[in-house]
């Protein structure tokens, strides 16, 4: 079994089931080479170095892409960080910001 079906099989809603493999995709989709395992009880995403994590959460979707894009996206993350480094989105599939996360996800690849 893969990180995600085991990351997915904690999770008895099927609407944080399918905006599990709906972030994968995402994610995926911009780092097909990335190791997928389970870290700190989130998905997160090597390659091979850490390159960012996402969560879901009770009441939202947790995107953790380390401290290296937080000052790089500033005015684009400013609505949705929540602490340091934690990116908080809606639970609703259609107002998860695709685009960013990743363009993210390539910017930690490449610095």
């Amino acid at each position: 079994m893969d990180a995600l079906q085991t990351y997915i099989k904690r999770f008895d809603d099927d609407k944080d089931k399918q905006l599990a493999i709906k972030m994968n995709e995402i994610i995926s989709e911009v780092l097909p080479d990335a190791e997928v395992r389970i870290s700190y009880d989130l998905v997160g995403y090597f390659q091979p170095k850490q390159i960012c994590f996402f969560g879901i959460q009770s009441k939202h979707i947790g995107f953790y892409p380390t401290n290296k894009p937080i000052a790089e996206f500033a005015d684009e993350i400013q609505s949705y960080l929540s602490g340091k480094t934690t990116l908080r989105f809606p639970k609703n599939e259609d107002k998860i910001p695709a685009d960013l996360i990743q363009r993210i996800a390539v910017y930690n690849l490449n610095n």
